[in-house]
């Protein structure tokens, strides 16, 4: 996910974070950095292969934490994975529901959770699993506001990492950073829903204000208000 303050730095050209897919998705970017997602400024439809692509920075200090979902079939499911200290983990199926479930998939943009998996169904991640017998009421906005075991307190083994299946239609379009240090920067990626790929952005018009657009939305890397058509 992002939801990052703002950005930091726009970054372009090849080879900065890598090109990516074969393909570019969008060029000719007008954002005037208000914007609560990145649909929402002015931008041409591009397809076509390139090697010069557009990249964000982002503050280092997400206003949530950041979560992801890992192998799974498409953007909507996966193994869920923990950004904490600098280091991506798992979370334990002890406790674990539908309502933390409910929980991961809104802080990624879904509306809600259709099945919350366990005994690492979408296969075992690797690093510390950071979470166990988490407690959520399935209001919350971000897991950081439920009740756990404290991060890393716990006796789990990876088989056991937990997953969702989230509703396929996310409330915002999916936007992601690839091949960054760290989540807060990385090549901007768009997923177009009627290929089911990413591709890059071509660097065209890319600033700083097409940035801070892209830190500040509320999606996971790898969410509907506007769709590639």
């Amino acid at each position: 996910m992002l939801g990052y303050p703002y950005a930091i730095y726009a970054r372009s050209g090849s080879g900065i974070y890598g090109s990516g897919s074969w393909y570019s998705v969008a060029y000719s970017f007008g954002c005037s950095g208000t914007e609560n997602d990145i649909y929402d400024c002015t931008f041409q439809d591009y397809y076509s292969s390139t090697s010069s692509t557009a990249a964000a920075i982002c503050s280092a200090y997400p206003l949530s934490i950041s979560v992801r979902l890992a192998n799974g079939s498409h953007p909507a499911e996966g193994r869920v994975e923990v950004y904490f200290n600098n280091t991506w983990g798992t979370v334990c199926d002890e406790g674990w529901d539908i309502r933390d479930a409910n929980v991961v998939c809104r802080m990624l943009g879904f509306p809600h959770a259709i099945d919350a998996k366990s005994a690492a169904f979408f296969g075992e991640g690797a690093g510390p699993v950071w979470l166990s017998n988490l407690q959520c009421s399935g209001n919350e906005s971000d897991i950081s506001e439920c009740s756990h075991s404290g991060w890393g307190l716990q006796n789990c083994g990876h088989n056991r990492d937990v997953g969702v299946v989230c509703t396929e239609y996310p409330q915002t379009q999916y936007v992601r950073l690839a091949d960054g240090q760290h989540p807060a920067e990385g090549r901007v990626e768009m997923y177009n829903p009627n290929t089911g790929l990413y591709g890059a952005i071509y660097t065209s018009g890319w600033d700083l204000n097409d940035a801070q657009v892209v830190c500040r939305m509320p999606v996971m890397k790898d969410g509907t208000s506007k769709m590639l058509m």
